[in-house]
């Protein structure tokens, strides 16, 4: 199996603190392959998530806490809230994360932040060119599939699509359809 991994590898050399050396190998117990892994993955999560963080005042938080406040806010201000930020700071972030704003770079975001990285949420997808469907399973309220209703919503008019949703206590169903050519946003410069 090793020898398939291997040319997909691009060799680098770095020093790294001892202390944070240490924790490596505990966590690792001396397999040297599985140290390759460890830090692959944690270098992947910070170019991909890592370094947005602070520049787009991302958080996670415990999935038990968002079910809570998604309680504390009825499902018309979880949607007016998904609106605003669909309409304005998921493209913004879009546009600086992907260089583009297209369906592809807004589910990739869904899939990646929302599901990936800040397990909001489980993400699947099915479909094709012209018809997707977007199930985001979340179990925190009918607020919370508001919310992200909304978000998909807003993003998929902005593109020219028509979203049909379909919100639940635990999930949100998102089915996109393309109306004539999909809308393609070129990116401007942002203030990162």
């Amino acid at each position: 199996m090793l020898p398939c991994l291997l040319p997909r590898l691009t060799r680098r050399t770095f020093a790294i603190e001892r202390e944070l050396s240490e924790k490596i190998d505990d966590l690792v117990e001396g397999h040297p392959l599985e140290v390759n892994l460890l830090v692959n993955k944690a270098l992947r999560r910070y170019v991909e998530w890592g370094r947005f963080v602070e520049n787009f005042k991302l958080v996670t938080s415990d999935p038990r806490l968002m079910k809570l406040f998604w309680s504390h806010l009825t499902v018309e201000e979880a949607r007016e809230m998904g609106l605003q930020n669909g309409n304005s700071a998921v493209v913004e972030f879009i546009l600086y994360y992907f260089r583009k704003f297209d369906l592809e770079s807004v589910l990739k975001t869904f899939r990646v932040i929302g599901a990936e990285y800040s397990n909001s949420f489980v993400y699947s997808e099915s479909g094709g060119d012209r018809n997707r469907t977007v199930i985001l399973r979340h179990s925190m309220g009918q607020s919370a599939s508001a919310y992200y209703g909304a978000s998909l919503k807003a993003l998929g008019v902005r593109l020219g699509l028509e979203v049909e949703l379909e919100e639940s206590d635990d999930q949100l169903v998102c089915k996109i359809r393309s109306v004539d050519k999909e809308q393609v946003v070129a990116p401007k410069t942002l203030k990162a």
